[in-house]
Order: C-alpha cells, then structure tokens, then sequence
C-alpha cells in the first residue's frame, strides 16, 4: 500500500520536496516523447511525475494502470491540459528501454540515468508521483502503489483541472 500525502506535516518528513513547494526539473535522456520533454516544458499543465525503475514490481502494475488511466482524461477532453512525465531512475538506460518494450505506455519517459531525480526529490520509494499544478507547485506526493492508487490520483488531478485559472 502506499503512503499519500497530502498536506504539510510530519509524515512528510522524508520528502524534501513537500506540498506546495515549486517542483524541480525533473529531466533525462528522452525514451519516449518530443525531444527536449522535461518538467518545465510541461508548465501550464498538470502533471503527475511518476518516478519508477525497471526493478520494481509494483512499476510494473502501476504504470499500464497510470496510462489507462492518462487515457479515459484525455477521452474525457483533457488532453491539452494534463500530462504524465514518468522519470526511469535506473542507472542503465538499456534497463530502462527493455522495461518499456514490456510495458507500453502512451506518455512521455526520460531516463535519468545519473540519479539527479533520486537525489533532488530525495526518493526513499518507488515508484513515487508528485502530482504538480499548472504553476509547477506540488499539490499531492504519493509513495509507494496500492488498492485505490489510480482513482485517488485521478480524483485530485480532476479536482485541479477544473479549478479555475
């Protein structure tokens, strides 16, 4: 099961990157995507950064769920306002390809093969998401993958989709 958090508090002590922080860069080789994808490309959406490695069982469930899941809200028409940016933290970019042969996903993927993302958002757990507004605030940090992930995420990314402006 996964630890959300949602709020400023004790909990969030092993995030240095917190709720209502701006989000750093999050960035690296291009596996999928535009060339160039990055976070700071992405201002002006949401975006849920989900950080994950191919050694990782729940990745394996979580992603093919998040693209589904990226999928209906973009069907639902919020295509040009929402995105995911998934970040592969393994070492071995080849790691990372032969993951995505496996597990096909629709979003944009960089490798970040030199670890600037694990130690930037100090990840303690993967996968792990941050969920950033369209001014590149984190609004929800999740760890960690369980029953009920997906349709809690989906409900806080509709909740800022449909805030105004």
């Amino acid at each position: 099961m996964g630890l959300a958090i949602s709020t400023r508090s004790s909990a969030a002590a092993p995030f240095v990157v917190g709720i209502g922080d701006q989000a750093p860069e999050a960035a690296g080789i291009v596996l999928q995507g535009p060339a160039g994808t990055k976070l700071t490309q992405l201002r002006g959406k949401v975006v849920l950064v989900d950080f994950w490695a191919s050694y990782c069982g729940p990745c394996l469930e979580s992603m093919p769920e998040l693209n589904r899941m990226r999928d209906e809200l973009f069907r639902e028409g919020y295509g040009q306002d929402f995105e995911i940016l998934s970040v592969a933290t393994d070492n071995e970019v080849a790691k990372s390809r032969r993951f995505l042969e496996r597990v096909k996903v629709d979003f944009p993927v960089v490798a970040d093969q030199i670890g600037i993302s694990v130690q930037t958002y100090k990840l303690w757990r993967l996968p792990s998401a941050y969920l950033v507004d369209r001014n590149g605030r984190v609004r929800m940090i999740y760890a960690g993958y369980g029953s009920g992930y997906t349709a809690e995420v989906k409900e806080r990314i509709l909740a800022l989709l449909t805030q105004p402006r």
